[in-house]
């Protein structure tokens, strides 16, 4: 017995490495496509979708109450609907031509927007003088 034990140990040691290695998964076990992101910028938005001009040519985004928008005013926005349990769109902090990064999942047909950052904002309309 005190003769396999160190057998047994050594044998362990050597395929160690081979047990380890990560197999490849493109989804991951909830079934969630792996995170991709795009930059460009904002040729339409609705409340339910996001439509970015990238270098690759336009991308159309899913959006709902999940997807994270980080604006200028968009957390006390958010913390002050949140307070009288009502959601605030994306349209409230999304404007067309501002300049956004897009996280998402690839869900196959659908793209799905997890974070919306806008980069930079398009400059509000300024009232014509009298």
């Amino acid at each position: 017995m005190k003769r396999l034990l160190p057998l047994f140990v050594g044998i362990l040691l050597v395929a160690a490495p081979a047990l380890a290695q990560d197999k490849p998964a493109a989804k991951s076990t909830s079934g969630v496509a792996k995170t991709m992101s795009a930059m460009g910028t904002v040729s339409s938005v609705s409340a339910d979708a996001l439509t970015v001009k990238a270098k690759t040519g336009e991308m159309t985004f899913a959006v709902d109450n999940k997807t994270n928008v980080v604006a200028r005013g968009a957390s006390h926005k958010t913390a002050a609907a949140k307070g009288e349990n009502k959601t605030t769109p994306i349209t409230d902090f999304v404007k067309v031509g501002d300049e956004v990064s897009v996280k998402y999942h690839d869900m196959g047909a659908t793209k799905h927007a997890a974070s919306v950052t806008v980069r930079a904002s398009t400059p509000a309309a300024s009232k014509p003088k009298k």
